[in-house]
């Protein structure tokens, strides 16, 4: 199994999903730099460009993040898991629009959920992965509710750009400009059989605490509720709204002829957003206890 920073120095440095990133960005304080090299983000934390230093914290940090008994690796493997629903639900809702024009492939969409249901479970999905994968790192309980929601005010760099991403991309764009405000609504009418159409519930189920559908979508509205609180004042905050995010991703990406929701479907097909951010946010937080390990 690959190591976290042997992941970071698999990421790309120039692609759909890094201009995207990096158009979101401009909407966030303190931007995003695309850190795709263990020893430029080690130097980063250090604040030190010493070959000796750089290369101890490499070997703790490798030794940390193969240790059996340590999160690092299976908060990489949410983040995975999410990035694959991600892709397999963008999918299914480019499926869901053509429906309408070719009758043999509207069978087919007439089985999946509404988009806006699907895109509720699918948010709420990686909601619950933000949340497991800082309990991993940190050593908590998965069901730490109130940690997390207190760790988000202090989210910053890639995990705080993820966020304003996640809010963007998976809410303003496909369910307007009121979605923080309807998401509890719209998670109300999700059930088993939504849960089960979700391409990445098969891979997180083992994680998500609880057994069985109804305990893990008590845990993902939970873990949604705590979430809600933080990111209705973050987005307020910034001004964030569908208008504004495109805008910022035709900044980088080029102008956009759609309309929101397909600019939505499009970023969930064609981007990585969630793993790639959360690669550099999980290598961070590996370097730093590494860095003060040694």
């Amino acid at each position: 199994m690959s190591s976290v920073l042997e992941r970071l120095d698999r990421l790309p440095r120039r692609n759909l999903t890094v201009l995207a990133i990096k158009g979101i960005s401009t909407l966030v304080p303190g931007g995003w730099h695309n850190i795709t090299r263990a020893e430029e983000l080690i130097s980063d934390v250090l604040g030190s460009s010493d070959p000796e230093l750089i290369r101890q914290v490499r070997t703790r940090a490798d030794a940390l993040s193969q240790a059996r008994h340590e999160g690092y690796g299976r908060a990489l493997s949410l983040y995975d898991a999410v990035n694959r629903s991600q892709k397999a639900a963008g999918g299914l809702r480019l499926l869901a629009n053509v429906g309408g024009a070719l009758p043999l492939v509207k069978r087919v969409a007439d089985l999946t959920p509404t988009s806006e249901t699907l895109q509720a479970a699918d948010l709420s999905l990686k909601v619950a992965a933000e949340m497991l994968a800082f309990t991993q790192v940190n050593g908590l309980p998965g069901d730490s509710f109130g940690d997390f929601a207190a760790s988000l005010g202090e989210y910053a760099g890639e995990a705080r750009v993820r966020m304003a991403a996640l809010i963007c991309f998976d809410a303003l764009l496909p369910l307007g400009d009121q979605a923080l405000q309807r998401l509890d609504g719209l998670l109300g009418g999700v059930g088993k059989r939504e849960l089960r159409q979700l391409p990445a519930y098969a891979g997180l189920a083992s994680m998500l605490p609880g057994r069985g559908d109804e305990a893990h979508l008590t845990f993902l509205r939970r873990g949604v509720d705590q979430w809600l609180g933080w990111a209705g004042g973050f987005s307020s905050q910034l001004g964030l709204s569908g208008q504004k995010a495109v805008q910022a991703l035709e900044s980088t990406l080029g102008p956009w002829q759609g309309g929101f929701k397909q600019m939505a479907t499009f970023l969930d097909a064609f981007t990585d957003t969630y793993k790639h951010t959360g690669v550099q946010a999980v290598a961070r937080r590996l370097v730093e206890r590494a860095a003060a390990e040694i």
